[in-house]
């Protein structure tokens, strides 16, 4: 299902407010937009709590539960790949349906399959292009778990000795604890994705020889029973 486009009228009325991508995180706030005369929101600006400004394509926006959420780039190129890989799909075994059933000739067959398995094989490399980024953002999670897991033991540790107050120990823990989620979350999307790419990579995998139409397809005769002598018929004159 193809996503609506982002409006004007949605987006202005959360300007000022925080930006956030699928896990949680606080990506800075919206505080400003671009668009086309026909309401259109083509980017979104953000800024983040160093000040800097960042500009987003709508491709990568929407708006859930009142928030604006930010995909990540690689959950922006899994949409477009797995929706188009899925389309591909749908069509060549349609193709291969109408064909079998002789419904489209010989000729135009061959050529709207050999178009479909181009836009295949290009589908399979931009494929193969997100699991590597896939596989390059879990190794990033991992690392960014190992830095979380330290920071928490460190921070416990200086608790434990009494170097900081309990107050500002629950707060700490609850930031440090809250990225830890986050990146849970990303890592089972991640996981979740990749498996869905895989899925549709082994429904490409089709048999190399074209379909037969019914019109060609031959009918084997009836076997003798084994056993069985055929009865000799002759034809009474009359």
């Amino acid at each position: 299902m193809a996503r609506a486009p982002l409006l004007v009228d949605s987006v202005q009325e959360l300007i000022g407010e925080i930006v956030y991508d699928p896990y949680g995180r606080v990506l800075g706030r919206l505080v400003s937009f671009e668009s086309d005369v026909d309401g259109t929101v083509q980017r979104i600006v953000v800024e983040n709590e160093y000040k800097d400004i960042t500009f987003i394509g709508s491709e990568s926006v929407e708006i859930k539960d009142g928030r604006i959420i930010v995909w990540p780039e690689w959950k922006t190129l899994a949409y477009r790949v797995i929706a188009s890989y899925q389309r591909a799909l749908k069509r060549l075994k349609g193709l291969e349906e109408m064909y079998s059933r002789g419904e489209v000739p010989g000729a135009v067959y061959h050529e709207l399959r050999k178009k479909l398995s181009r836009s295949l094989d290009k589908l399979k490399e931009d494929a193969k292009k997100l699991k590597e980024m896939i596989n390059h953002r879990l190794h990033e999670i991992e690392d960014n778990n190992l830095k979380l897991d330290r920071a928490i033991a460190n921070l416990k540790m200086s608790y434990l000795a009494g170097e900081i107050s309990e107050k500002a120990y629950k707060a700490a823990i609850e930031r440090l604890r809250s990225a830890k989620d986050s990146n849970t979350k990303e890592v089972e999307d991640l996981k979740s994705t990749r498996s869905r790419i895989e899925s549709l990579e082994s429904g490409a995998i089709l048999k190399t020889e074209t379909a037969k139409p019914k019109e060609e397809k031959e009918e084997k005769p009836p076997t003798a029973i084994e056993g069985i002598q055929p009865i000799p018929v002759k034809l009474i004159e009359g």
